[in-house]
């Protein structure tokens, strides 16, 4: 991405407080083992004001009343012998001259130079949550108060930023669409190759790793979330990831999996048959989830809310167990209670960006529901789960865990079904099973996998 647009993303950031100091601190790695860390994953919001991948980095803007703008950076400084062992570091004189800062320091200059970024400002913005950084602040806040005679301004009132940022965060720009189609261009490849490598006695571990692989490929970063890989009945525990299971003959796979490029998350989910071939229960109940993913999907226009998407989904979905004979009694009555939660405990949708679950606000500054305006990218994700033992359900249906869930970006012409390409209905679905997994893997620029 162009520094301009991080730039811009500073100054909209900067336009929605009338004067003060703004602090963002990225990720840190985080310890795996002895001496060993996890894999970095740079802090989201960090990421989106500075598209810098580093560890241990501080973004410092300044606004003055009058309007004037400093922007600082503070990160690992350049060090030979750390880099050898850990990689190149960008370091503070070159940072400059790369990244959408005015100047930038060494990470252990920041607590000295804290009190004199605060000078002037009665306004402190940051992540109210962060207790590292809270103490950092309270520290240099109380060296300036033994400095009463002073006649300058220190940060009385102190903001929590994430809300901020979250209404930010909620429109993608051009930048980030693009992201987010790659990812979910690279997931269609995966969950395709799922549908071809499926088969009964095939270990949900197998096409676990497999996605891992393909998520991975070209521009992925692998998958952007903890994969989903749940045959039978374990696609009833909503948030399964043990994928350690033989896939058995008769049984549905549940695979929630999603790609990530730059950062930016796909989040798909298919209910496929492992052996290939839907029987007349598993498709007439995948049908019903369908059917209410299409009915959700009608209602995803500029000025519509999803809680509006998530009452005619709940609604459709009540309506098909009642006429299963599931649940008993009236509509209203059921309704009232909230009856279909037994079977669809989930949300039908939430926001999708860097973050999987995206942080943006779902209500506004005065507690209403935020509508649907273009720009916004979420998902769309209805499903039915039939527990084993359920006396109330027929015994053709006990233990099928279904859900259906793709990528929504509101555009001025309609939704965008960013994830539409991956097979979703009954023939699609079953042709899909059939393709020899080596053709899926052709379409890669580099397919080494079982080549």
């Amino acid at each position: 991405m162009e520094e301009t647009s991080f730039i811009s993303r500073q100054d909209n950031l900067l336009k929605s407080i009338d004067e003060g100091i703004v602090i963002i601190p990225g990720a840190g790695l985080k310890q795996k083992s002895h001496d060993t860390e996890f894999p970095f994953r740079q802090n989201s919001d960090f990421k989106y004001f500075t598209g810098f991948n580093e560890p241990d980095a501080t973004l410092v803007l300044k606004k003055t009343i009058e309007g004037e703008v400093e922007r600082h950076l503070f990160l690992q400084e350049k060090n030979p012998e750390m880099e050898m062992w850990t990689g190149i570091r960008l370091g503070s004189e070159k940072a400059p001259e790369v990244l959408p800062i005015d100047s930038a320091y060494p990470n252990h200059e920041f607590t000295r130079r804290l009190p004199d970024l605060f000078k002037g400002h009665k306004n402190l913005y940051y992540n109210l949550f962060n207790h590292d950084l809270q103490s950092k602040v309270t520290k240099a806040l109380k060296s300036l108060g033994g400095k009463r005679k002073e006649k300058y301004f220190t940060p009385l009132h102190w903001h929590h930023l994430s809300p901020l940022i979250g209404m930010l965060r909620l429109r993608k720009d051009q930048n980030e669409i693009l992201a987010m189609k790659q990812a979910a261009e690279l997931s269609d490849i995966g969950h395709r190759a799922a549908m071809a490598l499926a088969a009964p006695g095939v270990n949900e571990k197998e096409i676990d790793q497999l996605l891992s692989y393909l998520f991975a490929q070209e521009n992925g970063e692998g998958p952007a979330y903890d994969s989903i890989v749940a045959g039978g009945t374990n696609a009833l525990i909503l948030h399964y990831i043990a994928n350690n299971q033989n896939l058995k003959d008769g049984d549905l796979l549940l695979i929630d999996a999603g790609a990530q490029v730059n950062t930016y998350a796909s989040d798909v989910t298919r209910t496929f048959p492992v052996n290939g071939v839907f029987s007349p229960a598993q498709k007439d109940l995948y049908q019903v989830v369908l059917n209410s993913q299409k009915v959700a999907m009608g209602h995803m226009k500029i000025g519509a809310t999803l809680k509006e998407i998530h009452t005619s989904t709940c609604q459709i979905l009540l309506k098909s167990l009642i006429e299963a004979d599931i649940l008993k009694g009236s509509f209203e009555e059921l309704w009232e209670k909230d009856a279909y939660r037994a079977y669809y405990p989930h949300g039908t949708g939430h926001w999708l960006g860097l973050d999987v679950h995206d942080q943006s606000p779902y209500l506004d500054n005065q507690l209403e529901e935020l509508t649907l305006d273009e720009g916004m990218v979420f998902t769309c994700e209805p499903g039915l789960y039939l527990p084993v033992g359920d006396a109330s359900v027929p015994s053709k249906w006990q233990g099928m865990g279904i859900r259906i869930e793709d990528d929504i970006l509101i555009t001025q012409s309609g939704p965008e079904n960013l994830t539409r390409s991956i097979p979703k209905e009954v023939k699609e679905i079953e042709e899909a099973c059939k393709e020899d997994i080596k053709t899926i893997l052709s379409k890669l620029s580099s397919p080494s996998l079982l080549s």
